[in-house]
């Protein structure tokens, strides 16, 4: 094997691992939180719905690289527990608008320094121009992956 095949074999599992870490440890930090209840799927949902006043399950989709099935289930367990609700989309009866409500905007209050806290321990000692350029990098990588799908 290669100089360069042997180090994207090693960056890409490197960043497998990392990602795969970094889920781990953060919904391990939210069940040290009993008051939230949520995974780090459930938050990332979350966290998507209060930055947009309401969207349609396919658009959750979209925007999480979920299925439809698996968003439909979390969907269905996050208004089981009172943090999101569906509404009738007013221009197609077919579809719904997902959106917090305020037991999901509490939650999000609740939540949001925990994941700060966590990312900033996660980056501690990482200069912001690495934090930067790595934001780049990932970025391209993300584009070049895109364009495949």
């Amino acid at each position: 094997m290669k100089t360069e095949e042997k180090r994207q074999e090693a960056l890409g599992f490197a960043m497998e691992k990392t990602v795969k870490l970094m889920k781990q440890s953060l919904n391990r930090l939210l069940t040290q939180h009993p008051e939230v209840d949520i995974t780090i799927d459930q938050w990332v949902l979350i966290n998507i719905l209060k930055k947009h006043e309401s969207l349609s399950q396919q658009e959750l989709g979209d925007l999480t690289f979920k299925d439809a099935p698996t968003i439909t289930r979390m969907i269905d367990l996050l208004v089981q527990k009172g943090i999101t609700s569906r509404l009738s989309d007013t221009k197609d009866r077919r579809k719904f608008k997902i959106q917090l409500t305020g037991a999901g905007e509490k939650i999000f209050t609740l939540t949001e320094p925990i994941v700060k806290e966590f990312r900033a321990t996660a980056y501690v000692s990482i200069p912001d121009e690495e934090l930067i350029l790595l934001d780049i990098i990932i970025q391209k990588i993300f584009r070049n992956l895109s364009k495949n799908t």
